[in-house]
């Protein structure tokens, strides 16, 4: 999934069975620019992504790793989503690109 000012699906969990399908279709992502609606995406993938009906799968650990070079527009809605992501036992691994987001990308993985 990609987000910027909204998020979008770029593929599901089921899409892809190969290793190489996969890698792929990650760098073939195209940047989407805007503002980062980090609450948005995080709920995507909490509800949609990962859902067996798109090929979540009971006996593989959840992990979303996010990927950012900016801060959110809206920090309380993202530390809320990040907490109803640890009450379903996914993990969160946070990833800053630039340096306008360590501080920010350190506060989910405390929450989780």
């Amino acid at each position: 999934m990609f987000l910027g000012t909204s998020a979008r699906f770029n593929f599901y969990l089921s899409s892809y069975s190969d290793v190489t399908s996969l890698t792929n279709a990650i760098r073939n992502l195209a940047y989407l620019g805007g503002s980062t609606n980090m609450a948005q995406g995080l709920r995507y993938a909490r509800t949609w992504i990962f859902n067996p009906s798109y090929g979540d799968r009971a006996d593989v650990p959840n992990v979303i790793i996010l990927v950012t070079g900016g801060p959110p527009d809206n920090q309380a809605a993202v530390l809320n989503e990040v907490r109803l992501i640890k009450d379903h036992g996914i993990a969160v691994v946070g990833v800053g690109v630039t340096t306008s987001v360590s501080d920010f990308i350190r506060l989910p993985v405390h929450v989780c």
